[in-house]
């Protein structure tokens, strides 16, 4: 922006533009010359003009005094004057040759006079004038000036408040946004709740049924599997538990070994894998990664995951699940990152943004009820985590949970060598 000058020096520096339009920024001497030269070429011109053409020998001395007066004022009007009045009297008005001061010499002095004042008077006034209209044009230039940059700050003043009442929009659009989750996700619990009682009864009928089957003759391959049913059952028990505590806000203070929970999962899985001709892949990490949390409700995102995975695989298809530390970023502290992959169906672009919202799945009628990833979600987010799917249409499906590492613990910390047994039957 180019700095403004001050509404004075603004003044001045018009005025020194235009005062070399006024008398008195010229010399004396060459507006007294400038009048007697008009005068004197007045007086050349005129001998050379018959006189029929101009009887009276007037008319170019007139325009002589007009000029001077014009152009040196009074003074130069003054000089112009005197020369036309001797050279009329001399060279054109009987006797030729002789001044004779008469009344009609006296006449046209004045007369020449009252022309070279008027003249001088005019010239005068309307270069006071416009002197004053480029002053009061200056004026109002800068006025313009100042104007247009309060209107500037004004303006600019009213962009921050549009960014920030947009910014207020999108915070509001966005806490609608989350109301809506959290009303769904209310009446989630109160499903889970009917849930809960309505399935309570049959699975501690289950559970006490098979107890009663552990007393009876069987071989050890069947006790490790009605083992493997009544964990379960003690697990689905505890899911359903532990999800009404989660929405009563529970803290979570269990150290959890991520590595053997996959495990565990694995092995849960294991006939699933089987019976669907599953390749499974897994990648871990060669350290215990030990986070803070509930080993059930982690479990349970890992089952619906692998879940989803598997029907996404129809049937055939690979599965890949890996570990590792994620270092420490600006807005991130160190954890870890599960990822898993399948070489399924993918997901719809059009369905992707909507995948975290209740009773939205790309399963068959009748196969999912929408909401897994939602509670897989929520879990994550109890344990300060984030869960993030990337997927194409035909290329298969990838999702990464962060989990913040466990404080205080040890980086150092070896992972067992025990293994889960897996039961291939």
């Amino acid at each position: 922006m180019t700095p403004r000058l001050p509404l004075v020096a603004k003044a001045e520096c018009v005025r020194g533009e235009i005062g070399r339009m006024f008398l008195r920024d010229r010399p004396a001497m060459l507006r007294y010359a400038v009048g007697v030269t008009l005068a004197g070429l007045a007086l050349g011109i005129t001998q050379l003009i018959p006189g029929r053409a101009d009887p009276s020998h007037f008319t170019l001395f007139f325009v002589s005094v007009m000029l001077s007066a014009w152009y040196g004022g009074f003074g130069g009007g003054l000089a112009a004057t005197i020369v036309s009045a001797l050279s009329l009297d001399f060279f054109f008005i009987a006797p030729i040759h002789e001044i004779d001061i008469d009344w009609r010499a006296v006449l046209r002095l004045a007369v020449l006079l009252s022309i070279a004042s008027i003249t001088s008077y005019l010239t005068s006034a309307r270069k006071r004038a416009e002197q004053d209209l480029l002053q009061a044009r200056a004026e109002l230039e800068e006025r313009v000036r100042a104007r247009t940059a309060e209107l500037a700050q004004t303006n600019d003043v009213l962009r921050a408040e549009i960014a920030v009442r947009k910014k207020a929009e999108t915070e509001l659009l966005r806490l609608q946004i989350e109301l809506g989750r959290v009303e769904r996700l209310a009446t989630l619990g109160r499903m889970a709740g009917m849930i809960a009682h309505d399935l309570g009864t049959p699975l501690n009928s289950v559970l006490g049924y098979t107890q009663l089957l552990t007393q009876d003759d069987l071989t050890s391959r069947g006790r490790r599997r009605l083992a493997i049913i009544e964990t379960q059952i003690n697990r689905m028990i505890e899911i359903i538990q532990n999800y009404l505590k989660r929405a009563r806000g529970p803290k979570i203070e269990n150290a959890v070994n991520i590595n053997d929970l996959i495990h565990d999962t694995l092995v849960l899985l294991q006939p699933v894998f089987q019976q669907h001709n599953i390749q499974l892949t897994s990648n871990l990490a060669a350290k215990a990664l030990l986070v803070n949390g509930d080993s059930n409700s982690l479990q349970r995102v890992l089952m619906n995951l692998l879940d989803n995975a598997v029907d996404a695989c129809e049937k055939k298809g690979a599965i890949e699940i890996s570990t590792r530390e994620s270092p420490g970023l600006a807005n991130k502290a160190p954890g870890i990152v599960i990822e898993i992959a399948d070489s399924g169906v993918g997901i719809p672009a059009e369905v992707l943004p909507t995948i975290f919202e209740l009773f939205i799945t790309t399963k068959a009628p009748g196969k999912g009820s929408g909401f897994g990833l939602v509670i897989c979600q929520e879990i994550i987010k109890a344990h300060h985590g984030t869960i993030h799917v990337t997927s194409e249409a035909g290329q298969g499906t990838k999702v990464s949970i962060y989990l913040p590492s466990l404080t205080g613990a040890s980086p150092g910390v070896e992972e067992t060598h025990e293994r889960p047994y897996i039961d291939r039957g």
